[in-house]
């Protein structure tokens, strides 16, 4: 079977005000695309459609118990945006863009399918506007804190801890290529999640043992096979109140962007008050650009999204970041890029 190549969306072929009014057109139902990629993740379309192969649509019908037309409708609109293709006699086959669904394919993009338009989430972006006068998004629409709301949702937290585990810009592995850490005998993860950071720094660096230090929830949700023969230990508490003590390295990792400033400095006083004078800290985050002409998309995005879960959380510009660590004890040494979005940005306790 041969499939015809898909055309490029929007097409260039439009003068550019009708382009334009195209693409702002597409931008403006964008939650319906998302709201379909979350419905094909959940039956896991894309791992039953063979890599180089294909089903007909009653054959995917019937694995994943939905009904034929319903199936078709959903994967047609999919494939107008060359994701999945569709023959005209119902023919499903992938195309890059649905080899991304995949749960077997590097950095997929299948648990961030699942996770953006989770029902917590989708609620709290229909609050957005009550941000605009101070208010949360995400306690509008639920009546409880983000982290309230996943404790009460295991299901919806999992979910979460798996998208931050696989996140598609390839943070992990990046931040384990990006930064030395032969020289530490314990690495703590405060709000490590799964571990996921921990692992991948302790494959590349088999002398270094680690901690993840997170809430209860999460903690008890670590399975034994990810603890890498016990390298990795694992912790319950609060950063608020204080964080374990002997760690060579503390890290921060995608933490601080998800509280405001008084919330920062708290944590950071906290972790300060664990360290001895000779370790180090690394914040994990992305660093937002003034200028949004120079900046990245997804950065502005992650930052709204903080908006939609806690309101006054942020994503932060350099001089925002060196502000809160010498406002909480530390001295900013540098800022290192690494192969994702993110950067680490390296500090010490102050003098």
């Amino acid at each position: 079977m041969t499939f015809p190549p898909a055309s490029p969306l929007p097409s260039t072929a439009l003068p550019t005000p009708d382009r334009d009014r195209e693409e702002l057109d597409l931008l403006l139902r964008g939650f319906q695309v998302s709201r379909m990629l979350r419905l094909v993740a959940d039956l896991g379309v894309a791992d039953k459609i063979p890599t180089d192969g294909h089903l007909t649509v009653q054959e995917l019908a019937t694995t994943c118990a939905v009904l034929p037309e319903q199936m078709l409708r959903v994967l047609r609109a999919l494939a107008s945006f060359q994701i999945f293709q569709v023959s005209a006699d119902g023919k499903v086959a992938h195309t890059p863009r649905s080899r991304l669904l995949r749960t077997d394919t590097p950095n997929s993009l299948h648990q961030a399918a699942r996770f953006w338009t989770g029902r917590g989430s989708w609620g709290a972006w229909g609050m957005l506007d009550v941000a605009m006068t101070g208010g949360i998004p995400h306690e509008a629409a639920w009546d409880m804190s983000r982290f309230d709301y996943l404790r009460q949702h295991p299901d919806e937290a999992r979910i979460f801890d798996a998208m931050m585990a696989n996140y598609p810009d390839n943070r992990h592995a990046a931040i384990a290529e990006g930064y030395d850490f032969s020289g530490a005998g314990l690495i703590e993860d405060i709000g490590g999640g799964n571990g996921a950071t921990l692992r991948r720094i302790l494959t590349r660096f088999p002398t270094a043992r680690g901690l993840v230090f997170d809430r209860e929830d999460v903690i008890t949700a670590i399975l034994p096979q990810d603890t890498m023969q016990g390298r990795i230990s694992a912790q319950a508490g609060s950063f608020f109140d204080a964080v374990p003590g002997g760690a060579d390295i503390y890290m921060l990792i995608f933490v601080l962007h998800n509280w405001d400033d008084e919330a920062c400095l708290h944590i950071l006083r906290t972790c300060r008050a664990a360290m001895s004078p000779h370790a180090l800290l690394l914040i994990g985050d992305q660093i937002l650009e003034p200028d949004p002409a120079l900046g990245q998309v997804a950065t502005y995005l992650v930052d709204m999204q903080m908006m939609a879960m806690f309101g006054c959380a942020r994503e932060r510009t350099e001089a925002e970041f060196r502000s809160l660590l010498e406002q909480s004890g530390f001295s900013l040494l540098r800022v290192i890029p690494i192969a994702s979005p993110a950067s680490l940005i390296e500090a010490a306790p102050a003098a």
